[in-house]
């Protein structure tokens, strides 16, 4: 309930050309709501940062990470695109290739404390609200480093599977050997 509502959907096709030859393919948007851990989990800690308004010394500071009440739903879409082939003159063969393309926003991360320093002074206004300075040194003491919805992430690839199935009679009944091939391509 925390996430709000999000429509997700499918929608596919598989084309059946012969008894050796299909293709599938599927269009979709969906979604991923933050884990609880995502959202409410809290941490501490330290680390060490450069500050580039103190000449970027490098000193320890405390951080709190964790989980972040505010996130939104990850949303994603995704493309895919397939072949399976089952040739009839190698009974117990198959093999199939999809091409896949994941297009997401919103995707939930965490920067570093590091990361997080270095985006507020090159103007993130937003990640600079987790940064508390000392009033009086004006030194870093805590860090927030909570998941974010950060941005974009892409990715497309390849997934191969080769199978081939054999039948035995080893112990007297109806066995079978198979053995399997995955592939993935980034």
């Amino acid at each position: 309930s925390g996430s709000g509502g999000i429509v997700a959907w499918k929608a596919g096709l598989d084309a059946t050309f012969n008894d050796q030859l299909r293709l599938r393919g599927t269009v979709s948007r969906d979604v991923r709501a933050a884990s609880l851990a995502e959202r409410f989990d809290r941490t501490g800690g330290a680390a060490n940062v450069r500050d580039p308004q103190q000449n970027n010394d490098t000193y320890g500071i405390t951080i709190a990470s964790g989980g972040n009440p505010e996130l939104d739903p990850e949303e994603a879409d995704t493309i895919t695109i397939g072949l399976v082939y089952r040739p009839t003159w190698l009974p117990g063969f198959s093999t199939s290739l999809d091409w896949y393309s994941v297009s997401m926003k919103g995707a939930i991360g965490q920067l570093t404390a590091q990361d997080t320093v270095d985006q507020c002074a090159v103007g993130a206004v937003d990640l600079c609200a987790r940064i508390f300075r000392n009033a009086t040194t004006d030194r870093i003491q805590l860090v927030e480093t909570v998941f974010l919805n950060v941005n974009r992430a892409k990715v497309s690839g390849l997934d191969l599977e080769v199978a081939y199935t054999r039948p035995l009679e080893w112990f007297g009944g109806d066995e079978r050997l198979t053995t399997r091939l995955f592939a993935t391509w980034l």
